[in-house]
């Protein structure tokens, strides 16, 4: 079957490159409509990004904004935003996940820490994690997790339940700092370049609480770190972001309060997008990660009485069915 998209990426490579043949190589997708090629030969990425889908013009002008922060990321060779292709700069192979294992990992993720205030203070103009924001995202985990997924009809009084705990959480992330935030910085989104750490899958950017690209990262989807270094690192973030004369006005043990509730929004998120991609993208190997999340849910719902419903509800319905 001819891949007419590809074929018109190809000859996009071509027009820039001024190359007689490209060969593209095609790479592991990620969780969107995204396709990542290695240009064979050449220190090149090549992307088809369908600007239908695709947060093209965002990914340019973020790009640009985090380089003269002085963080690591792709440099942009060219594009096209009206068919949605890319060339980028190749960074590699090594990614943050393949290397911050054993004894490498304390160090990788006190890197990793560290570029937080500088990505924080993104100046270009971002949407804001708000109200509805927010609670759009946790209503992806009604739809395709109890609905779609586990097909479960709530009582009345569960659907109230989910309601007052999703006005809890958001409440309690719109009352941070809000700062630009990442807002998927775990370690499948960072690349080892030398001796520094590269950002990728950015576009996604938005304002919304500071304390959301550390939940991401400590909390990562697809890692479990020990609870000293979680502590550890928590503390490291707090003194690093006052430095930058963020957290002015917050004491150690709210931030740790904080985190962990945004934390929590940011994992029921994922139980339905990851139940999304699988029953919609076809993409089922998210499913085997379900499990790592659903015991996040479980423990971050002990940080506060309010959440016990919510636990009542995710033990009754979601706990031992992946």
């Amino acid at each position: 079957m001819t891949d007419i998209r590809q074929d018109q990426l190809c000859s996009f490579v071509k027009s820039i490159t001024l190359l007689d043949k490209v060969v593209l190589i095609s790479l592991n997708g990620d969780a969107s409509f995204r396709r990542y090629f290695r240009v064979e030969g050449q220190p090149f990425i090549a992307v088809d990004a369908p600007p239908q889908t695709q947060k093209n013009q965002e990914f340019v002008t973020i790009d640009i904004a985090l380089e003269k922060l002085g963080i690591k990321v792709p440099k942009i060779i060219s594009y096209d935003l009206n068919n949605g292709f890319m060339l980028l700069e190749d960074l590699g192979n090594t990614t943050f996940a393949n290397v911050a294992v054993g004894i490498e990992q304390e160090t990788y993720y006190r890197k990793a820490i560290t570029l937080l205030p500088s990505i924080a203070k993104v100046g270009c103009k971002l949407p804001l994690f708000d109200d509805k924001f927010i609670k759009f995202e946790l209503n992806i985990f009604n739809e395709w997790m109890l609905d779609k997924a586990l097909n479960v009809k709530l009582t009345d009084d569960e659907q109230q339940c989910l309601n007052d705990t999703y006005q809890i959480l958001a409440d309690g992330i719109t009352s941070q700092e809000q700062v630009a935030m990442h807002r998927d910085y775990h370690s499948r989104n960072l690349m080892v370049c030398g001796n520094d750490l590269a950002v990728i899958d950015f576009q996604d950017m938005v304002k919304g609480p500071i304390t959301y690209d550390l939940a991401s990262i400590l909390f990562d989807c697809y890692v479990n770190l020990d609870d000293k270094l979680i502590e550890n690192l928590t503390f490291d973030a707090y003194r690093l972001y006052q430095k930058q004369v963020f957290l002015e006005q917050v004491d150690f043990e709210k931030f740790k309060y904080d985190l962990r509730l945004t934390s929590l929004q940011r994992h029921i998120k994922v139980l339905g997008i990851f139940c999304r991609l699988h029953l919609r993208d076809g993409k089922d190997a998210y499913l085997k990660d379900l499990p790592r999340v659903i015991d996040y849910v479980v423990r971050e719902c002990q940080i506060d009485e309010r959440f016990a419903g919510l636990s009542k509800i995710i033990q009754k319905y979601v706990v031992g069915k992946f």
